[in-house]
């Protein structure tokens, strides 16, 4: 079988094609691993986007403002559940007349709505100088590597890792020396530092929102307050946030509709 037809999203994605482990890049990153090490047994190509996350959150927070929306920081108590938060909520936005919230609380569903699928995915990153030309991802059986370039900030995010069940948000140096040692087989031109490594700007970690069966993305009537779900997606936040945007518009029109023949 081929690998085109192993892989379901192949078709969705612009030249995808498979390279040869005996040309470069390939060949280059086989001799760079060290003996003992796995090999690039498989691999292939393909166009896709590439976003500088904290620019791209600005530009978005940016437009809802300029479209009339308020943004207000404040902890809200989750022990109690929805219901109790909700009352807490119209307490700081001074608003009671709310016609449906949607709930974006990520692992906070966990407490929240008292949601048992939810578990952590903990991920640790390395941003180090330097823009990668293009993404690149390392994959197999106890082993990831990769790096994804902030386009326009001179800068390129190193992974990684996905700890299922892990909640600590602690970096872990010795994760950070794996990371930048997996990374060096893959992206070397990013080595320009003094001593001949990567020139470390940040590590950070953080746990990713997994969710047993999938994103929870329904609506639901609490307490009277109309609620619309929309969490849970893991790691693929990003890649879901256009799709999982418009369904919660539908949902929400679906909610008010309800509201109106009522």
């Amino acid at each position: 079988m081929a690998i085109r037809d192993e892989l379901w999203w192949s078709p969705y994605v612009q030249d995808f094609k498979q390279l040869s482990t005996l040309k470069d890049p390939i060949a280059s990153m086989n001799k760079r691993t060290p003996k003992g090490a796995p090999l690039i047994q498989t691999a292939i190509a393909y166009k896709a986007m590439c976003i500088n996350v904290p620019r791209y959150l600005l530009y978005l927070q940016d437009k809802a403002k300029a479209m009339g929306v308020k943004v207000v920081k404040a902890r809200l108590p989750v022990e109690r559940g929805l219901q109790h938060s909700l009352t807490g909520i119209k307490d700081v936005v001074k608003d009671s007349k709310v016609d449906c919230y949607v709930n974006a609380t990520g692992l906070g569903a966990a407490k929240l709505c008292k949601d048992e699928a939810m578990y952590p995915i903990r991920g640790q990153t390395v941003l180090v100088k330097g823009e990668a030309a293009a993404t690149q991802t390392r994959i197999g059986t106890g082993y990831s590597a990769y790096c994804i370039p902030r386009p326009g900030s001179g800068m390129s995010i190193l992974g990684g890792t996905k700890q299922v069940g892990n909640w600590s948000e602690a970096v872990d140096p010795d994760t950070t020396r794996l990371i930048l040692q997996r990374c060096s087989y893959i992206v070397p031109e990013l080595q320009t530092g003094a001593d001949g490594g990567f020139e470390v700007v940040s590590v950070q970690c953080g746990l990713r929102p997994g969710r047993k069966g999938g994103p929870r993305m329904e609506k639901e009537t609490v307490g009277g307050s109309k609620i619309v779900h929309a969490y849970g997606h893991a790691g693929a936040g990003y890649q879901n946030s256009i799709g999982s945007a418009r369904l919660v518009v539908q949902l929400v029109g679906e909610s008010l509709s309800m509201s109106a023949r009522l």
